[in-house]
């Protein structure tokens, strides 16, 4: 009996959906979804880490009975096409731009090094 619900508990759990973050701190993040699920593992590139602050929109990913997070949800408005943002959730951000510059929090370098 144990055995079955537990299997009909696994097949009903889609294999992505979204959730919102929670009790979020340096090292781990809660996500409350489908299934709440404590400690999630985030993927990212390479190089890129960070601390998920709470109540984002945050995309789950299951698999073999446990969730990951794959990514948060963003917004690109301002960017052009192949332009990279990060941004902290103080507001302070490097941009990196399609002519070869970088803005950092509002100052501009050339790609030529050079402060605008």
């Amino acid at each position: 009996m144990w055995i079955s619900k537990q299997i009909t508990k696994e097949a009903s759990i889609p294999t992505l959906q979204t959730g919102k973050s929670a009790n979020a701190s340096n090292s781990s993040s809660d996500v409350s979804a489908t299934i709440s699920q404590r400690n999630i593992e985030f993927y990212s590139p390479y190089g890129y880490r960070f601390s998920l602050p709470n109540n984002i929109n945050v995309l789950l990913a299951h698999d073999a009975g446990k969730q990951y997070g794959i990514g948060v949800l963003q917004r690109g408005d301002e960017l052009e096409s192949g332009e990279i943002k990060i941004i902290a959730q103080s507001g302070a951000y490097i941009h990196l731009k399609n002519d070869g510059s970088v803005v950092i929090n509002g100052l501009e370098i050339g790609k030529d090094g050079v402060i605008k």
